[in-house]
Parts: C-alpha cells; structure tokens; sequence
C-alpha cells in the first residue's frame, strides 16, 4: 500500500485530473438517481400509493348499488390488497374541481400526513383532505354535506413535493358526497383499483362473485394496469429530458477518464516495462493498475456523496431552479461506491490492454 502511494504521490498530476474525471462521473449519476427517485415517487403519489400490482376493476349494469354492502365485501375479500375507487373529479364551489377518492379498505394503504390522523373505519363522516381543499382539523362541509377533518394529506417535504395531494379529498366509500353517488348512479359505472404487492387475482374474483350474487346482470371489466403505469411512468418526456442531462455528462466524463488513463499508462511506459523485465506478470500489473485506480475512484466517490449531501440541503431551491431534486440515501450511497469501483475497473481495461502490447526492451530504449 505504501509503495502504491508513493507512485500516486509521483504522478499526482495526472491522478488529480483522473480523480475529477471520476467526480464528474459518479456525481451526474448520484444526481441522476436522486431526481429519478423523486419524479417516482411524485408519480406515484398521483397514483395515489406505490404498489407492485395495480388492476382496474370496472363495474357497470348493477341494479342496485349499495355502497354499505359494497364497502363489507371489500373489507372481507381483501386482505393483502388496498381497494379505493379511481379519482372522481368533482366540482366544490369554494374550491374548485377537486379529486375525491373512495377508500374500501384501510388495512393496506392510508394516505400520508402532513398532520392529524388517518380515518377509522367505525367512525362516520370523517375524511382526509389535501392542504388546498382545508388547511385545518375540524368541521367542514364539502358538496354539501358535513365532515370531520382527520388529517391532511401530503409530504412534509417542502411545497413541490406535496402537490398532488394538495386537491385530493379521501374518504370511505359509503360515506361519498350525496352528488358522487347520484352521478355513479346515473352513469351506472364504478371503477376500482386494487393495489397489492402480492397477485390479487383470486381476492379480485372472490370479491367480484360475491357481488354477482347481489347484482345479477352486473357487467365487470378486468384490466392489469401495471404495465400501464408503467409505461406512462416511462413517457413522461419532461422528466427523460431532465435526466437525460446528468447521463449524457457522464458517459462524456467516462470517455475522458479512459483516455486520461491511457495517457497514464504511456507516461509510465517505462516503469511498467522495468517491472515486466524483472519479471512482474500480467497479474501483477493488472492489479497494480487496479489498485492506483480504485483509490482515485472511491476517493472520488466519497467526494461526491459529500458534496451530494451538502447540496441535498439546498435540494427545494435547486429543483425550483433547475427541476433537479438532489437528496442523500444509504441506497445511493452503496451505488455510488460501486459505480466508482466498476468505473475503476472499466478505465483500466484499455490501459492493460496497451500494457500487453508493451515491449519492455523497446520502451527502456526510449
């Protein structure tokens, strides 16, 4: 180890030059995981929970809709599953349109707080709202009917990253707006989704049975929407364009870091053939390569998870300026060191490649 710093001590130079090279890839990627995580997590939020399998059940033709019974055959049929209705747009005239979702179930999934609590299932006419349809706990009335104020909904993280909560109304199924159930009723449609991270194909056909009993004639359509939300994950072009920035600088700043490196192995052509003449092998300096660079890479590592975290602190303020979102992780942490160690390696395969071709009597002479 002493010999192997004293040679980086000898080349600083060229290993200060490696050494931003290697900054300037991992940080791009560091930055690029932080922000990819929060449009996720933004994405699902407006999904309203992250979950493994996402299915659709679409309900039309019933006869009698009885939202009491239905909310019981949720209870009872799901229980790896959270089941909510899809957002039902609708118009308060304090307010404006909100979005009011129907929750079946409050096993599985409740919506995050900013404060107060979550609804119960034993308690009538209580909701969770977002901070722009009621920013306090209490009384309220909303499409003309009463409700108590549990909590409000959204993440304590700073104005950007609560807005898709900001005009959401939650509340249980039975206990929807009088002018919800009458327009469900009119339009004689009622769309589910259930949310598991396990298959809920046989708690859906369970629950689907059992209100065939109580509604003969009742048309059900079944869409896996997984793969849809996925791809509508994946198009979001806004967010592509952003990241495709920090990827773009770090495939530049990887080529660089392989030419810095080769230049490196031709400055020291000589040492290496010295090395080989007395009788080193391939192996060896190989691994003599490897070690300058992994130390130049997890230093750069390091450097820039440090960095990364004294920007997280400014992360609202860079994100409004420049829509990336920049925050620390153990996750992140552990890729960042193995992108630095597989950046090591990849930078010194061409190098010892060019080694290979290195002919020591030919090199002593120059």
């Amino acid at each position: 180890m002493r010999n192997i710093l004293k040679d980086i001590l000898a080349s600083k130079k060229i290993f200060t030059i490696l050494f931003i090279g290697f900054l300037l890839t991992t940080l791009p990627i560091l930055i690029a995981l932080s922000t990819q995580s929060y449009y996720d997590d933004h994405f699902y939020h407006s999904k309203n929970g992250y979950f493994k399998n996402y299915t659709s059940v679409k309900l039309t033709n019933f006869q009698n809709l009885d939202l009491n019974e239905l909310q019981k055959m949720a209870e009872t049929n799901f229980k790896n599953a959270s089941v909510i209705t899809g957002d039902i747009s609708a118009t308060e005239p304090r307010i404006g349109e909100i979005q009011i979702v129907g929750l079946l179930n409050l096993k599985n999934w409740t919506p995050p707080l900013i404060k107060g609590s979550n609804i119960t299932s034993d308690r009538a006419n209580e909701i969770v709202v977002g901070r722009l349809v009621s920013d306090h706990i209490g009384a309220v009335n909303l499409m003309g009917q009463n409700y108590m104020i549990k909590g409000i909904a959204g993440k304590d993280l700073g104005d950007e990253l609560i807005n898709v909560y900001n005009f959401k109304m939650y509340v249980n199924l039975n206990e929807l707006p009088e002018t919800v159930i009458q327009e469900i009723k009119k339009q004689n449609t009622l769309q589910l989704i259930v949310r598991s991270n396990q298959n809920p194909e046989t708690e859906i056909n369970r629950f689907i049975s059992e209100i065939a009993q109580y509604n003969v004639g009742i048309s059900v359509k079944i869409i896996d929407e997984t793969e849809n939300y996925q791809k509508e994950k994946k198009s979001r072009q806004g967010v592509n364009e952003v990241l495709s920035y920090p990827y773009k600088l770090f495939l530049i700043a990887l080529i660089n870091c392989i030419n810095v490196s080769y230049l490196w192995i031709y400055l020291k052509r000589k040492e290496i053939s010295l090395r080989k003449a007395i009788g080193a092998s391939n192996l060896n300096l190989l691994t003599y390569i490897i070690s300058q660079l992994t130390i130049c890479a997890v230093l750069a590592g390091m450097s820039s998870i440090l960095i990364q975290w004294l920007l997280s602190k400014l992360s609202l303020r860079i994100l409004d300026v420049t829509s990336y979102y920049i925050s620390v992780s153990f996750s992140h942490f552990v890729f960042g060191t193995l992108i630095t160690l597989a950046i090591s390696v990849i930078t010194s395969i061409i190098p010892f490649f060019q080694m290979l071709k290195i002919e020591p009597a030919k090199a002593l002479k120059e």
